[in-house]
């Protein structure tokens, strides 16, 4: 610890998108600052997924030293990664190999509640700290973009709101060409009543949908009165649409398999904005193809790759190039401008108090 309670610190006007206080370009300004953790001054940041990430957010891990804030070649990026104590992600792989790249690390930040994306056991072994929001309902329960992706990728399905719109771009205007069904009077199963489910709920229930859920791990007395809870099997034969929102477990894997799409109401819709592990896609492809399913929406696929590596020669893929019954976006639930500032701000101070600095 150097003592001293007073030092120069520069204030730093970004150029360009790496925080160091040791190379130009900067517009410089000497500020005076009381110093109350010096080794925490010389804490390094990298973003490794920076696009658009919120400015309030890199200001906050400035406060811990230097912050790496744009993609960088694989060279570039092990010299800036060796230096690092925190690094933040987003929906990005956590692997052994990039931990052995970051061999002072001691934070992983990631503003999502899953972590099935983070190699958790060798995170764990290495005694590396995660802050996420995984549990913290204090700041997801101001969060509403994924029940408003679900609705949105709900009614663009059913009423083939794609199909009309590529149908315009070519010249046509035949309002008979996609008859599509409405909401109001249809039977929606919620599968995972908790804080998403039941927001969608909410939504669909006040659009004159019937609403029936199940879920074996959420008491009843928070569960509204107007959801009807149902056997699994039950709500599977009864829903004419089925929405799927639950956490993923090791003991949950595939649990939408050709079992539950073969016990499906037939002509029935399914949408899955929670987790692709979650569903086995070669059986959904077989649903969809039997013309067992009437379409389904998906914003999670299994094995998700940031680059697009997932997709190539993924029969999903190939079937969605050819119809329009199968919607397909890229784990874009929670992606607004909103709710990412607010939970990378969020995720910035809580990883500020966890390596002990004030705000």
């Amino acid at each position: 610890m150097v003592d001293m309670s007073l030092i120069l610190f520069l204030e730093m006007e970004k150029r360009g998108s790496v925080f160091r206080p040791h190379s130009p370009p900067y517009k410089l300004r000497f500020k005076s600052v009381l110093l109350t953790n010096w080794p925490n001054i010389m804490s390094y940041t990298v973003i490794l997924e920076p696009e658009q990430y919120s400015p309030s957010a890199l200001a906050l891990y400035a406060k811990l030293g230097s912050v790496s804030s744009e993609r960088l070649p694989g060279e570039r990026q092990a010299e800036e990664l060796a230096d690092a104590r925190v690094i933040v992600i987003r929906l990005g792989r956590v692997t052994k190999e990039l931990l052995d790249k970051v061999p002072n690390l001691q934070v992983i930040a990631s503003p999502t509640t899953g972590l099935n994306h983070i190699d958790l056991e060798d995170v764990e072994r290495r005694g590396i700290k995660i802050v996420s929001l995984k549990g913290r309902r204090d700041i997801t329960e101001k969060v509403y973009t994924t029940s408003e992706h679900t609705v949105a990728l709900l009614l663009s399905l059913i009423r083939r709101i794609p199909g009309f719109n590529q149908h315009v771009l070519q010249g046509g205007w035949d309002r008979q060409r996609f008859i599509g069904s409405e909401i109001s009077g249809k039977t929606v199963g919620i599968v995972g009543c908790g804080r998403l489910g039941i927001r969608v709920a909410e939504i669909l229930h006040a659009m004159g949908a019937r609403i029936v859920g199940t879920d074996p791990y959420q008491s009843k007395d928070k569960i509204p009165s107007w959801i009807e809870m149902l056997s699994e099997k039950d709500l599977l034969q009864q829903s004419d649409i089925i929405s799927l929102h639950v956490d993923l477990r090791p003991e949950n894997e595939h649990m939408f398999s050709k079992e539950q799409f073969q016990a499906m109401k037939p002509g029935a819709f399914f949408v899955n904005t929670s987790r692709g592990q979650l569903v086995d896609e070669s059986a959904l492809f077989d649903a969809l193809r039997s013309d067992r399913l009437a379409g389904a929406a998906i914003d999670v696929m299994d094995n998700e790759d940031p680059e697009g590596e997932h997709l190539k020669q993924n029969p999903l893929v190939e079937y969605a190039q050819t119809h329009e019954n199968l919607l397909l976006t890229p784990h874009i639930g929670g992606a607004t401008k909103e709710s990412m500032a607010m939970t990378e701000d969020a995720i910035a101070l809580e990883v500020l108090a966890v390596l002990g600095h004030s705000t």
